[in-house]
């Protein structure tokens, strides 16, 4: 059977309700793109928001992500940071319409941006009508209490794109992941890379989509956590 475009309903779904439980994000299935991997997903949010606009990065930052976005033509500035996430001044100066920041444990810096460094972030989107992507891939892995409010939940402007995959929660052999589009880029995605088919297999999405449905997905995570100590 062949994959609808976003990703297999059964999926989408079970991410929707574990969102909700776990991060207090309320998304519906129309807004869940389902992709294989975060590398993949960066392609297409490039392609999407367009190879001419300058992207702002963290330095230091996933090398992978660079790479990527240079492979798809487009030019990125990297931003300094400090303890509490990228440099006011750098972030003021940058010339970027995009920016793609990892807010919670960016590697391998290991920094975890502030409220106030995230709400920073929000503020220089909405000034200048940029766009954000959010990369979380390792907000499941907090010690203690619920991880830090995700920059999607806190953007009332909706001009936030969220990436996150399993490949890290459960192996790295597992090429899925997913990425949460505001509903004002809706028509741009259709017209600009709608056409693409959902490149995760559909006995796999199945797989996911019952394994988070039946939250052994997050005793797994938990499992993981007092393993790790994390």
């Amino acid at each position: 059977m062949r994959s609808p475009n976003k990703g297999c309903m059964e999926l989408r779904k079970a991410i929707c309700r574990y969102l909700r439980r776990s991060r207090n994000i309320i998304v519906s299935t129309e807004q869940i793109i389902i992709g294989s991997g975060a590398e993949y997903l960066y392609g297409l949010c490039i392609q999407m928001l367009g190879r001419d606009k300058l992207i702002a990065l963290e330095d230091p930052s996933y090398e992978k992500i660079r790479a990527v976005y240079n492979a798809n033509g487009a030019k990125c500035e990297m931003l300094p940071m400090k303890n509490d996430g990228i440099k006011s001044e750098a972030l003021k100066k940058s010339k970027a319409l995009i920016l793609h920041v990892t807010p919670f444990k960016s590697y391998p810096s290991g920094i975890t941006a502030s409220e106030e460094k995230r709400n920073e972030y929000i503020s220089w989107a909405k000034k200048r009508n940029a766009f954000i992507i959010e990369d979380d891939y390792a907000s499941e892995f907090i010690l203690t209490g619920n991880a830090p409010e995700t920059l999607f939940s806190l953007s009332k402007d909706k001009n936030v794109i969220y990436i996150n995959t399993f490949s890290k929660t459960i192996a790295p052999s597992i090429r899925a992941g997913y990425m949460l589009l505001p509903e004002s880029l809706f028509k741009l995605y259709n017209e600009k890379i709608g056409f693409y088919s959902c490149s995760v297999p559909m006995l796999e999405q199945y797989f996911l989509a019952e394994w988070i449905e039946s939250k052994d997905f997050e005793r797994t995570i938990a499992r993981i956590r007092h393993k790790n100590n994390f």
